[in-house]
């Protein structure tokens, strides 16, 4: 048994620093559960809402031209204020798919039997719309005939949106097929045997399967392909929309930019003042030491707290300075830029900066973008000996805008293929490798050569 003696430098995160990272990268909606959460275990934390203008924002609000003003204003003040109106808008919950079925029902009579099912049926449609429980099943279930669930279905295949109902892909498109009154036998056929097909453009296997012409088989994979597979979905995906709130605005004037942290989105910690006092006061050496800790407690998180914004604020600086171009002329000026060069210019770690853009969003005059688009890497492209290096100043989002230009401009009836996007990528000064091509067009949900291909 041999032993040695090693030395080395390791790094051990106390549980306060651990508080402090994971603040830094919780989004402001999170703190404000965290925060609240941490107060109900805290009796010496006092979390208040702000309310009013800092100093800060009033200063910020007085140096905005008129139109800015009257936004703010507006959102504030006007009770009539529409955020659909400006960068982002809130999405309206709405009614749910079963509701708006049922109040297309309103004037049908039905039985209390009937509409116990069709109140059934509908509790079993999934996100796509689609009926989960078999006719049979619900028949026996409610102990009644074959033929009244099936007319009661059928009932139901009728509403809105088209498609609703059905009980699998096949039947949801005839459905719609029905509805415009264009199902023959050829499009049923197409749909019962040659779907998979049809979702990858693959018009001469059709042709010979179903022996029609390749003009008569691509005018039928149109009609298909524009029928909703999922008539559904927009009322399930309403529960999945947020409204996002950026941490991060930036104000473009004439001659200057300015940055604004959206600091009033989350509450104001404070240490409550009847603890504080009994914490002085108090003879009792267990409640001082406890009310020690509990107030220290609270200082340290808003020690974080304003941490958290002031780095917020050095690296969206940083953004700024570096991508100014962007915010200037749009995103067609993104340039590449490295984490790690913003936290050497921040001086904070590189790890430090990503948590900081983790889940954060940033708003300017061209919309509102994840921090983290910000950070593009250099496109990877051929050199003459078939080694590959960074392109300066040209990011992966600037070949597949690029990539999308040149596929929509194409001519379907012979789209390039993935050689020749390379090629033509390479005149306009992006050497891309086929294998990139093909990567960054799957990225960009781009089918392949055949799949673009139009036989018209």
């Amino acid at each position: 048994m041999q032993f040695e003696l090693q030395m080395k430098q390791t790094q051990a995160l106390s549980q306060r620093m651990l508080q402090s990272v994971k603040i830094l990268q919780m989004t402001a909606q999170e703190m404000e559960l965290y925060v609240n959460e941490l107060s109900l275990e805290n009796p010496a934390m006092d979390v208040r809402e702000k309310s009013g203008e800092s100093i800060e924002e009033q200063q910020w609000l007085n140096s905005l031209h008129e139109e800015n003003h009257y936004l703010y204003q507006r959102q504030n003040n006007d009770d009539d204020y529409n955020p659909k109106d400006n960068w982002n808008f809130n999405i309206d919950e709405g009614e749910t798919l079963r509701d708006y079925l049922w109040s297309q029902l309103i004037t049908g009579e039905f039985s209390k039997r009937e509409t116990d099912i069709i109140d059934y049926l509908l509790e079993n449609l999934d996100d796509r719309g689609y009926l989960t429980e078999s006719t049979d099943d619900v028949a026996a279930y409610f102990g009644t005939d074959l033929p009244v669930v099936e007319s009661l279905l059928e009932k139901l295949q009728s509403l809105e949106p088209v498609g609703v109902c059905a009980r699998d892909l096949p039947e949801c498109l005839k459905l719609q097929l029905k509805a415009r009154q264009l199902l023959t036998p050829v499009l049923s056929q197409m749909i019962d045997e040659c779907l998979e097909l049809i979702a990858k453009n693959k018009i001469p296997a059709i042709t010979h399967k179903l022996h029609l012409s390749p003009a008569e088989v691509s005018g039928y994979c149109q009609i298909i392909k524009s029928l909703n597979p999922k008539p559904g979905s927009a009322f399930f995906h309403r529960e999945e929309m947020r409204y996002i709130v950026p941490d991060v605005t930036i104000i473009k004037f004439d001659d200057h930019f300015d940055i604004l942290l959206n600091e009033s989105i989350y509450p104001e910690v404070e240490v409550n003042h009847y603890y504080e006092k009994m914490r002085k006061e108090s003879e009792d050496r267990e409640v001082k030491e406890y009310l020690d800790n509990k107030i220290r407690q609270v200082e340290w998180v808003r020690q974080c707290i304003a941490q958290r914004g002031k780095t917020l604020m050095a690296v969206s600086k940083e953004i700024l300075k570096n991508q100014e171009e962007f915010f200037l002329y749009g995103p067609e000026h993104l340039r590449p830029l490295k984490m790690a060069d913003v936290a050497e210019a921040a001086e904070i770690h590189e790890s430090t900066v990503s948590r900081a853009v983790q889940k954060k969003y940033l708003q300017c005059a061209h919309g509102v973008y994840p921090m983290s688009f910000f950070f593009q890497k250099k496109a990877t492209v051929r050199t003459s000996d078939g080694a590959s290096e960074a392109g300066a100043g040209v990011t992966n989002a600037d070949v597949k805008r690029a990539l999308r230009e040149i596929v929509d401009q194409e001519d379907k009836k012979k789209p390039h293929s993935d050689r020749v996007l390379s090629e033509l990528l390479t005149e306009r000064g992006m050497p891309i490798s086929r294998r990139t091509v093909a990567k960054y067009r799957d990225e960009e949900g781009i089918p392949g050569t055949s799949g673009r291909k139009c036989y018209e």
